[in-house]
C-alpha cells in the first residue's frame, strides 16, 4: 500500500515537474519570439478568443430574446399611422402615396418647407391628392408642412416622428421611404442617401414601434453618365 502511494506521489510530482517544464517553455519560446517581432501573433490570438466568445454569447441573447412566445398575439390590433416624408410631388411620391393609403386609413404626408421653398407641396396638394381622394371616398391624407431654415430636411422629419411615437404609446408609426431605384449599378451611390440616412437614424433613435418600408419606384429607362 505505501509503496502505491509513493509510486502515485512521484508520478503527480512527475507530471507538475512536466507541467512547470512546459509552462516555462512556453513562456521562454513567447518571450523570444516576441521580442523577434512575432508579438502580433502573441497578442491577436487572446484577442480572437475573446472575440469569438463574445460573438457566441450575443448570439445566445439573440437566440433567448427572439424564441417564439407561443400563440399568435391578435389583441388591441390598430392600424399603423402612416407617414409618407414627400420633397415635391412626382412620380415617386404618387407611388409611395398610393401604397400607404392601402395600409391604413390614417396618413400623413410630411413636407419640410424652406422659406424659399419654390416647390411648396402646399400648391399642388388640393387638386392633386385632397380632390381625387373624396371622389374615390378614400380617406383624405393629411399634410404636415413644418418650416425649416437652412433647407434641413432630415432632422425635422425626425422630430416630428418621435413625437408622434411618443404621444401614440399604442399605435405603430410606419414610415414610407420613396426610394428611385436605377438601372446601372454605379449610379446606386448618386441617389437615396437621405432616405438611408433617415432610417438609420430613425431606427437607432425610436423604440420598436417605428417600422421603415422602402419604397422602390423603378426607372424604366437605362441612363448612363
Amino acid at each position: 500500500m505505501e509503496e502505491a502511494g509513493a509510486r502515485r506521489a512521484r508520478q503527480h510530482g512527475g507530471e507538475r515537474l512536466g507541467a512547470t517544464a512546459t509552462a516555462v517553455t512556453v513562456a521562454v519560446v513567447a518571450v523570444v519570439k516576441f521580442m523577434a517581432g512575432a508579438w502580433i501573433v502573441v497578442l491577436l490570438v487572446p484577442s480572437l478568443v475573446v472575440l469569438m466568445l463574445a460573438v457566441g454569447r450575443h448570439y445566445r441573447r439573440i437566440e433567448e430574446e427572439i424564441a417564439a412566445p407561443g400563440n399568435l398575439k391578435l389583441e388591441n390590433l390598430r392600424e399603423s399611422i402612416v407617414i409618407v416624408p414627400i420633397i415635391d410631388w412626382s412620380s415617386i411620391a404618387e407611388n409611395a402615396q398610393r401604397l400607404a393609403m392601402t395600409l391604413s386609413g390614417e396618413v400623413e404626408v410630411l413636407h419640410i418647407e424652406s422659406e424659399d421653398d419654390s416647390k411648396s407641396l402646399k400648391r399642388v396638394w388640393p387638386s392633386r391628392v385632397e380632390e381625387p381622394a373624396r371622389q374615390a371616398k378614400q380617406a383624405v391624407p393629411q399634410l404636415t408642412v413644418p418650416k425649416s431654415p437652412f433647407r434641413f430636411v432630415v432632422q425635422p422629419i425626425i422630430d416630428h416622428v418621435l413625437e408622434l411615437e411618443r404621444k401614440n404609446p399604442d399605435r405603430t408609426i410606419a414610415v414610407l421611404l420613396p426610394e428611385l431605384v436605377e438601372r446601372q449599378w454605379y449610379q446606386y451611390f448618386l441617389h437615396n442617401q437621405r432616405a438611408r440616412i433617415l432610417a438609420a437614424r430613425l431606427l437607432a433613435q425610436g423604440r420598436y414601434r417605428i417600422v421603415i418600408v422602402n419604397v422602390p419606384w423603378y426607372l424604366r429607362k437605362r441612363g448612363r453618365l
